[in-house]
Formats: structure tokens, sequence, C-alpha cells
């Protein structure tokens, strides 16, 4: 079966033409191996079926992110959305955190409108590395400190409102630049607990209780490059070179 029919056949199992479709979960094989390269191999009117599709599945999950190996398809594809409204937390952050400062806002988090990108490709920039609770929809009901990097530059190719279709390369930073870390993974068989702090993973009712980071290195006996992390702190400064 090629690409196309498989796309079509997922897209097939919704319940309803503007559903959404099922989420698969830890286990299932499209999730670990490397998708085809998504440029070519729908056409127009196939990719934007698909990428609404995932809109509204990502949605409905809900979630800030999904990647067609997240549906069964292994296409290097996926949507981006954060529909968080900024008066919903006071006192945004502005500007570059520093090590050490009483921020408001650690992980910077930031609307993040609606793209699909075909082809990502994700550069680290920066030794800036942020840790975070983080969860993933094809791991339900569970969650893990990852650290990922504060800033990223992305290159892909972005699939327009009118189906055009373009080259973008962009840097992100803070939470945006997270989401584009994790679905990235996804285009590479990772999921994000693969990146976990070893010790982390928990139920997801449980991370209120570990909310602090070093309330969650002392609860859960956590090592390593974390236990820098004083109260109210997320970020940590490495060194050129320094493990990631």
């Amino acid at each position: 079966m090629d690409i196309a029919q498989l796309t079509r056949k997922i897209l097939d199992r919704r319940a309803a033409p503007q559903g959404p479709v099922p989420i698969v979960q830890a286990g299932h094989p499209a999730l670990r191996r490397r998708p085809l390269a998504a440029r070519g191999r729908l056409d127009a009117a196939l990719l934007r079926e698909l990428v609404e599709a995932m809109t509204v599945t990502m949605r409905e999950a809900p979630g800030v992110g999904l990647a067609a190996p997240q549906i069964g398809l292994p296409l290097r594809l996926y949507v981006i959305e954060d529909r968080f409204a900024p008066e919903e937390q006071s006192a945004q952050q502005q500007g570059v955190p520093e090590q050490g400062a009483d921020l408001q806002d650690p992980l910077e988090r930031t609307p993040v409108a609606l793209r699909a990108f075909l082809d990502p490709e994700v550069e680290l920039l920066g030794e800036q590395a942020v840790y975070a609770w983080e969860g993933c929809l094809s791991v339900d009901g569970w969650q893990s400190i990852v650290a990922r990097s504060r800033r990223v530059r992305l290159r892909a190719v972005e699939l327009l409102a009118d189906d055009e279709l373009r080259e973008i390369d962009e840097e992100f930073v803070g939470w945006p630049a997270r989401i584009v870390q994790h679905e990235t993974d996804h285009l590479a068989g990772i999921l994000c607990h693969d990146r976990g702090v070893p010790r982390s993973f928990v139920q997801a009712g449980y991370t209120a209780l570990y909310e602090d980071m070093p309330e969650a290195v002392r609860r859960l006996g956590l090592e390593g490059e974390i236990t820098r992390l004083g109260t109210g702190q997320v970020l940590v400064e490495r060194t050129p070179g320094e493990k990631r």
C-alpha cells in the first residue's frame, strides 16, 4: 500500500467526515519507524484533508501539536497550535531569563498560531536548557521531566492556507521551541519520555506534587544536571560542549 492509499485508509476510519482520527499509543510501530519525506507524496486535496483532520484531532485531544506518525501515518508532517490566552497568566516574562531569576513565566509560554510543517529539521541554538514536565498524546496520562533547548532554528516546508508550499527558516524561543522539538522528535521515532530525566516518569495526576524542580529532585531521587536548579528555576546555563 503506498502512502496516499494509507492516508486515505486512515482518514476513512473517522466516525464522522469532519471528526478526529484515532491517536495511536506507544507500542504502535508507526511511532518508532523513520517516516517518509512528505513533500510531493500527496496531492493538494488529500494533503489539505489530512492537515485538517490532524488539526481537529489535536484540538479535541487536546494538545498543542500532532505528528503524522501519531495517527499511524509514517510521513514527515506535523501541525502545531497553542490557543493559550496571555491574560490567563499574569505578568508574562519578557526578554531573556537569567539563571536564578524569579520568573512569573519561566517557560515563556506564548500563543502559537496554527501551522503545518512538512519535512522539518531542527537545529539547537545556544547553551540554555529548560526543564519542564512534558506529556505526549501517544503516551496518554503520563508525564516526565524533559530538558529542551530554549532556542532552536526550524527549517521546513510550510503548508499555507491557500495550499501553497513555502520554505521557511525561523527561530523559535521558549514554549514554541519546546513544541517544535517535541513534534520533530516524533519524525525520528523518538517519544518525549525517551529524553526524560531518569526516574521522573509519573502518572500525570501526580505532577502537581513535583511542580518545583528541587522538590522533584528530592522526592523522586533525581540526579544529574537538574540538581543545579533552585526554587522557581527551570533554566540551566550549560558550558559549551556540555552534554545535552
